[in-house]
């Protein structure tokens, strides 16, 4: 048996402007890197200098989901950039009960209280 080494491609290598030179020609591979499919988190400031937590959710095939924390620490879910809705409501667009959502999370008491505060609201302007 004989020893062999095997290349099986270049790994070009990217300069401090983000890209590479293939032919000659600038490329960039950021794009696609950001691009790719998994599940990305990071930490923004929002409009008031404010530490937002998002994690997004790129799909292999569709769309994505944009996931939040605000200061309140509160969960919202953005299926578009526009519009953002409660995680609770999108878990029950989803067909879970207030059951099954109380009894999958760490602090239940952050979910009831949100609700506790929307209800209080709904009979206000009642």
């Amino acid at each position: 048996m004989q020893e062999q080494t095997i290349f099986i491609g270049n790994i070009r290598l990217m300069n401090s402007l983000g890209t590479s030179i293939v032919n000659g020609i600038y490329r960039i591979v950021i794009n696609q890197i950001l691009q790719s499919f998994g599940i990305y988190y990071r930490l923004e400031l929002d409009h008031n200098r404010i530490s937002v937590y998002t994690g997004t959710i790129i799909l292999d095939w569709g769309g994505r989901l944009e996931l939040e924390i605000d200061r309140k620490a509160r969960i919202w879910a953005r299926v578009s950039r526009k519009h953002k809705i409660s995680i609770l409501v999108l878990s029950s667009a989803m067909g879970s009960n207030l059951r099954e959502i109380l009894d999958n999370v760490c602090y239940p008491e952050i979910f009831l209280s949100f609700l506790l505060d929307k209800e209080k609201k709904i009979w206000v302007k009642r």
